[in-house]
């Protein structure tokens, strides 16, 4: 079953999809890394989610509004999470890319990838309830996003299968 998850849980549906569709078992990431890769896509969801969104939502909906001041301190907390968010990126596409790849040429094809995974998952019909949902959790900074955003997908572990990103389960 798959499950739509509107702006930031957008992103875990991009990262369950390319997760999906390796052969191999998925490797987890942990917590730190998860919660890095989701604070990496938000600003790209919204993006993505602008761009889908664009014929179907007016120009002073929340999700709409350029420039703002949520949408910049998104971009910057995404700037600092790349280390680790790269370190999760390398981890779901596993072999398939060149362990020394460089910023320069891995940065570019993973936000292609999550961009273009996000946004074929939008829907006209899901932009109304995406924009409330952005403009309900405006005063949310983007670590807590992606903290409760990883905490859903733990919480959605049902007969200890995870529907989302694999996260590694803590030692004790």
């Amino acid at each position: 079953m798959k499950i739509r998850i509107p702006v930031a849980l957008a992103l875990l549906g991009m990262a369950q999809c390319a997760v999906a569709q390796t052969s191999e078992p998925a490797k987890c990431l942990s917590v730190a890394q998860a919660e890095a890769l989701v604070t990496y896509i938000l600003p790209k969801a919204i993006d993505a989610s602008r761009a889908a969104c664009s014929a179907s939502l007016s120009a002073s909906s929340a999700l709409m509004i350029e420039n703002s001041e949520r949408l910049a301190s998104y971009r910057a907390a995404s700037e600092s999470a790349w280390p680790k968010a790269k370190s999760a990126v390398t981890i779901l596409a596993g072999e398939k890319l060149p362990q020394d790849m460089d910023n320069a040429v891995l940065r570019p094809i993973a936000d292609a990838m999550f961009s273009q995974l996000i946004g074929q998952e939008i829907k006209p019909k899901d932009c109304a309830l995406i924009d409330k949902i952005y403009g309900d959790l405006e005063p949310m900074p983007a670590a807590n996003l992606a903290s409760l955003a990883i905490t859903i997908v733990q919480a959605s572990t049902k007969d200890g299968k995870q529907r989302g990103i694999a996260i590694c389960k803590a030692t004790a």
